[in-house]
């Protein structure tokens, strides 16, 4: 008791809430008990503090494990904010700066630190895990660690290994989504030690579901946020150019929205993040790229112009309205094409292993990778000209990629900035005697050096800028320097990117040597096939979208009474709006409408909007026509 009575202090100190939620409490106790903890809360539970005030309490320092960028900063700046140590290792650090967190770390200096499971895996990491002064090692997004999950991840499965490291830590697995089928998958994968399982329902009583049925998905979106400026809202799209499209028509019909989308910079998805944070639009179009570690507590609905291809991505966007608590809407929008669109993408992302293989192949010469060669080296590739290349769509190429990551044989990359970077091959004298013959290197060097610990064996991050700046040059000319140095061998100099990236993970075999592993693959492809036969259920339903969501989910349920097809179970649906057409054969105002069909205005007000929803009438200067 003394503990939680501790936690619950610094809950209000940190947080200014004087108490947990329901559905924290038990888990805060758990972790509180010294337990290993696999917990599900859905999304907008607050699962971030489950172990954030735990890992307070024990004074020590908690290390989380976290899956992306953007999820480690927006927690580590909401941390920070409330003046406590928090620190992420990203991508965006040089070693230099690695290595001097992670040493400020084994003395005491942070109470959290981010980072993602590639970098548990590094040698530095690997050796400096002994010397931290762990309390909980938390695993957010856990479902990532399972084959049976929407979102796998091979890095995962190596987390376990701190497990042997570390035995005395505690271990914290934490998920919005997952089947039993996972929740166990997690548990064995992370040799979780008598865990204790707490899941609380996934049921928002303010979160209404509904499939609307439309000729023209894009009219029926426009028809529902035309008016709603005042209200803020989420539009998911299934592909960038969706996104674009979509975007297009609300900008002509002057309704303010802004986009998300992976190929965007990351300035520009910065800036669009904040206008829709602040208000200044009340819509954001997006792919999935938008999502994880967004909290605006304000959203009154989420629709979705593309199905995802699975209930786990479904139920985690659509949490995203009604945080506050207040009704909000999820609305998805379908014109019958769906089975035939989900197999089709189902054909593109499961490609037979051989041309899997074949892809590999081509990707090695087109790159120029020696036999013997190619370990842990990493190359920006344009996918839209391999493609062009190898005669393959895209897409096609895309997959064949996600494949080889899963096989463990690269780690593909998607993001679209990568700054550049150096990596030394020559040190010492020798390196000094090619500073003599060309002494214009000599201060470029002497920054790097300074800046970074240069002689390490692996490539390090550099800001050309930076450099420029202290040696009174432009950043131009530091680029030909080091791409001068580059050509004589003296250093691995891999240039700024704003394309994806491949890092292979082994080096180059022979053709016939090249194995990948079709058993993990067939799992994957099983698995997938499942879950699209779940969506395609969901989507065809007549019982409660609620019950259907929790069933899947392995927890049980009553009809909830305000999805669609809990409302129209309340009325013969058919003969209502057969009544209103048959009336509307003369355009009439609502109050006419009210005079001439005897429901509940609430009960007319939502048929008529379904009707318009579905493109099968409309309101024209303050009457309704066929």
């Amino acid at each position: 008791m003394a503990m939680f009575r501790a936690a619950k202090d610094i809950l209000k100190q940190f947080w200014g809430y004087d108490d947990f939620r329901e559905a924290q409490k038990p888990i805060v106790e758990a972790v509180l008990s010294g337990r290993d903890v696999l917990a599900l809360l859905p999304t907008g539970g607050g699962k971030s503090i489950c172990f954030q005030v735990p890992g307070l309490t024990f004074r020590k320092l908690t290390l989380v494990i976290s899956p992306l960028i953007s999820l480690m900063d927006d927690q580590v700046s909401n941390l920070k904010q409330r003046n406590l140590r928090a620190v992420a290792l990203t991508s965006a650090l040089n070693y230099r700066d690695i290595e001097r967190i992670v040493n400020n770390a084994v003395l005491g200096a942070y109470d959290f630190l981010y980072l993602s499971p590639e970098r548990i895996q590094t040698p530095f990491f690997r050796e400096k895990i002994k010397q931290l002064p762990l309390g909980l090692i938390v695993v957010d997004e856990a479902h990532c660690i399972s084959e049976w999950g929407h979102d796998f991840r091979p890095s995962y499965r190596h987390i376990h290994e701190l497990r042997e490291q570390r035995p005395e830590a505690q271990f914290i697995a934490l998920t919005a989504t997952a089947t039993p089928e996972v929740v166990q998958d997690i548990s064995d994968q992370l040799r979780l030690v008598n865990p204790a399982v707490l899941s609380s329902s996934f049921y928002r009583k303010n979160l209404t579901y509904e499939i609307i049925p439309t000729p023209n998905k894009i009219a029926s979106i426009l028809a529902y946020c035309n008016g709603k400026t005042d209200m803020c809202g989420i539009i998911y799209c299934g592909t960038r150019k969706a996104v674009k499209d979509l975007a297009k028509v609300f900008y002509a019909n002057k309704i303010p929205a802004a986009i998300y989308h992976g190929g965007m910079s990351a300035a520009e998805r910065s800036q669009a993040l904040s206008l829709w944070m602040e208000g200044a639009v009340s819509v954001m179009i997006a792919t999935n790229a938008f999502g994880m570690g967004i909290d605006k507590p304000n959203v009154r609905y989420v629709l979705h112009y593309d199905f995802p291809q699975n209930l786990e991505a479904y139920v985690q966007e659509a949490g995203r309205g009604g945080r506050d608590g207040l009704m909000s809407r999820a609305i998805a929008f379908v014109d019958g094409r769906e089975e035939f669109e989900f197999m089709a993408q189902f054909q593109v992302r499961f490609p037979e292993i051989q041309e899997v293989k074949e892809t590999y192949i081509q990707l090695l010469s087109e790159l120029r990778i020696a036999l013997g060669s190619g370990k842990n080296e990493r190359y920006s590739i344009d996918l839209h000209a391999f493609s062009e290349s190898v005669n393959l769509t895209y897409l096609e190429v895309y997959h064949r990629l996600k494949i080889l990551e899963l096989s463990e044989e690269i780690l593909f990359d998607e993001r679209t900035f990568h700054p550049s970077t150096v990596q030394f091959l020559t040190h010492g004298v020798d390196l000094y005697s090619f500073q003599i013959k060309h002494p214009e290197t000599y201060p470029v060097v002497q920054v790097i050096e300074r800046a970074t610990s240069y002689d390490e064996d692996r490539p390090i991050a550099v800001h050309l800028e930076h450099i420029a700046e202290k040696i009174k040059i432009t950043g131009q000319r530091v680029h030909e320097i080091l791409a001068f140095m580059h050509s004589h061998g003296v250093l691995e100099y891999v240039p700024q990117s704003n394309l994806p990236a491949v890092v292979f993970l082994k080096e180059r075999r022979r053709d016939e040597q090249l194995q990948l592993r079709y058993e993990s693959l067939q799992l994957r492809k099983e698995v997938t096939h499942k879950k699209l036969k779940a969506v395609l259920a969901y989507l065809d339903t007549k019982t409660c979208r609620v019950v259907q969501i929790l069933n899947y989910f392995g927890q049980e349920a009553e009809p909830c009474g305000t999805c669609d097809v809990c409302v129209h179970s309340q009325w013969n649906l058919k003969e209502v709006e057969h009544f209103i057409l048959e009336a509307l054969q003369m355009p009439l105002s609502y109050i006419e409408l009210i005079e001439r069909i005897p429901l509940p205005k609430d009960d007319l007000k939502r048929i008529l909007r379904d009707l318009q929803l579905r493109q099968k009438i409309e309101l024209i200067d303050g009457k309704f026509y066929l």
